[in-house]
């Protein structure tokens, strides 16, 4: 709106403040993800119908619900006493206690940051000067800004009429909006279901056939009443096999019994799992191969095309060139609206123009330009950001000959082999310490570890290495200089373990009220975790470690996907069976739960959905797989509804 000087005023000043402000904006959408970790879980607020509540004298608010800010979940989740199985001072409902916010804490904060993200919404939309078409621009920008007015809005209702049962969900939705990085994956695994159904499909058509086979072979045996006493309980039964949580010990029955029954299940495993299983993660890994191959692709396109676009917009004479003047209001324009670009000085600015200049003409072309987003990527750094301390301030002390032997020695490699030396004796040293420990023998604590003073060989040693280190780390700051030192991780590593193992020497032997000098030896024993760079000298861990590092940030967005699902699954399972997992002897469930051995016999009393932390541990434990069939058994048992359970 060329006629509209202020509406283009403040939607320059607004477009800015959406860069400045999105990396609060994410922050505070992980606070809002976070709630449910902290506020009281919303299935024991209101549990009056329980006997344990009814036996209570309880302070009744007006609406019936308990007004100690927590609800019943003040009493229920720290319930403790005698349980239905005889264990005595034990929880009744099982939990993380992580109970640290009230409902009308939860929902204050809660309130604050929607009304944060109203608030960058309202933001964004004044940077789209006001006008609904570009706020909704059609592809990505419509349904992620319709889809976060649709969140806020229902969350805002929640909070204000106390319906927020599925305000977790919600909660994550807001901030899956923000995560582009996450949007990205997400996009990526939801283009790969439609092989994939393909895929399993074929693995269910196998299952079901063997199912079927399963329950005619071994009519009325003991293997048939146990495990295909059904067309659906064998088509469960194999499922649980392709899993391995119950091979080969469902085979057993009937294997004992006949030897030729090992070709029903042998085969069963090579073409489900070994084949098929094998087949899924092949179509998994080649789909996201070439979404990753066409994203690239994408990438390239798009920036080439919104560098011609801006290279055309500079070029006011339409020259095919634009001046170095025009270079420098852009730079100057991205340090003040795009933080992910580091700010630059007028010595990096020109430093940059030289290098986007090849022919030194003075002026950029369009195949130049196109260079312009990798040029950004370079990081610069004078030499003087380098000088020492010594170098700067005691320049006749840096020059003198003695100073530079010390730099050297400092500086070669055989001061590095002298203190891997010494970390290597200090490992020896500890293991000799604590050898009856480590053998599993009977271990006493000596007494003069507790009396303050540095009287045994042990404390010397360990005082001793503590020094070394302090004067390893002192003399690399000073030979090296700060920035050169805090560049390498390996540096940074070692001196946060050396303060540390400084802190806890002086905490231990000046005098006060704690005096465990065994708190130095376990720092100091983190310490010897840098002996782990002698792996890292042979060149194919080398390759491992570097490939390692390489991975870590791709695979962020991976682990953001998986972290989501399980976020969600666990407050799904929250709703369906929070406080079903009890131990109570007043509730008639936990008599109920009893009656689920495997359950009980592997103390799984802590595998539930009474809270958020539990749920998400229930959910990992069903990713490793291992043993997930004895948690699901609980469920059964306490819902009596299994073929919810299972789905």
């Amino acid at each position: 709106n060329e006629g509209d000087k202020i509406r283009n005023a403040i939607s320059v000043v607004c477009g800015r403040l959406v860069v400045q402000c999105r990396g609060f904006v994410v922050f505070v959408g992980w606070i809002l993800f976070s709630l449910s970790f902290f506020e009281p879980p919303h299935w024991c607020r209101d549990m009056s119908h329980l006997q344990i509540i009814m036996n209570l004298d309880l302070d009744e608010g007006a609406d019936g619900v308990n007004d100690n800010g927590y609800g019943d979940c003040e009493y229920l989740l720290r319930a403790r006493g005698t349980t239905a199985d005889g264990e005595e001072n034990q929880q009744y409902y099982p939990n993380s206690n992580a109970m640290l916010l009230t409902v009308f804490q939860t929902q204050i904060i809660e309130l604050a940051c929607l009304v944060v993200i109203c608030i960058y919404l309202l933001v964004r939309f004044a940077d789209d000067g006001f006008v609904p078409r570009l706020f909704f621009f059609p592809g990505q920008k419509r349904w992620r800004h319709t889809l976060q007015i649709w969140v806020l809005v229902s969350l805002l209702a929640g909070n204000l009429s106390g319906g927020t049962k599925f305000n977790p969900l919600l909660r994550m939705l807001i901030l899956g909006t923000f995560l582009r990085s996450f949007q990205r994956e997400l996009w990526t695994f939801l283009k790969m279901i439609p092989q994939m159904i393909l895929v399993l499909s074929i693995l269910a058509v196998i299952v079901v056939f063997y199912a079927w086979f399963g329950v005619v072979i071994f009519y009325d045996t003991p293997e048939g009443k146990e495990s295909f006493p059904s067309l659906i309980e064998g088509i469960w039964t194999l499922w649980i096999c392709v899993t391995t949580a119950n091979y080969p010990d469902v085979m057993m029955p009937s294997y004992n019994t006949n030897r030729v029954t090992a070709i029903f299940w042998i085969s069963f495993m090579v073409i489900s799992y070994f084949y098929c299983m094998n087949l899924v993660l092949s179509v998994s890994l080649n789909k996201y191969d070439e979404s990753i191959a066409e994203r690239s692709k994408s990438r390239e396109l798009l920036s080439k095309k919104l560098l011609t676009e801006a290279f055309t917009l500079l070029d006011h004479g339409n020259t095919k060139s634009i001046t170095r003047e025009s270079v420098m209001r852009v730079m100057l324009i991205l340090n003040q609206d795009i933080p992910e670009i580091k700010c630059l000085s007028h010595d990096e600015k020109h430093i940059l123009f030289a290098f986007l200049d090849k022919d030194g003409s003075g002026e950029i072309c369009l195949d130049e330009f196109l260079d312009f987003g990798s040029i950004l990527l370079l990081k610069l750094s004078k030499t003087s950001d380098y000088a020492t301390f010594v170098e700067t301030y005691l320049p006749s002390i840096y020059r003198s000959g003695k100073y530079q032997v010390l730099c050297q020695v400092v500086q070669s490699k055989y001061f590095d082999d002298a203190i891997d030396f010494i970390l290597v004796m200090n490992a020896i040293i500890i293991a000799i310490q604590d050898y009856q420990l480590l053998a599993g023998g009977d271990y006493e604590i000596n007494a003069h570890f507790n009396d303050g003073n540095i009287d045994t060989i042990w404390e010397v040693f360990e005082t001793s290495f503590t020094a070394i280190y302090v004067v390893e780390a002192s003399l690399k700051i000073m030979v090296n200089g700060w920035k050169k030192y805090a560049e390498s991780p390996r540096n940074m590593f070692d001196l946060t373990i050396t303060i540390l193992a400084l802190l806890a020497t002086f905490y231990v032997y000046y005098p006060n009220t704690f005096n465990n000098s065994r708190l130095i030896q376990f720092v100091v024993m983190v310490r010897v975790l840098r002996l782990g760079r002698l792996i890292f000298t042979i060149d194919a861990f080398q390759l491992f470690g570097a490939v390692s590092l390489d991975i870590i940030p791709a695979a962020i967005p991976i682990f953001l996907v998986l972290l989501f699902f399980e976020y969600a699954f666990a407050s799904l399972g929250m709703a369906l069976f929070g406080g079903l997992i009890t131990r109570d002897p007043a509730n008639q469930i936990s008599f109920e739960l009893l009656l689920a051995r495997d359950f009980v016999d592997n103390a799984y009393w802590a595998n539930n959905f009474n809270d958020m932390f539990s749920g998400m541990n229930v959910l990992f434990n069903l990713i490793v797989v291992n043993n997930w069939t004895e948690c699901e058994i609980g469920f059964e048992y306490v819902t009596g509804k299994k073929y919810l359970v299972r789905m």
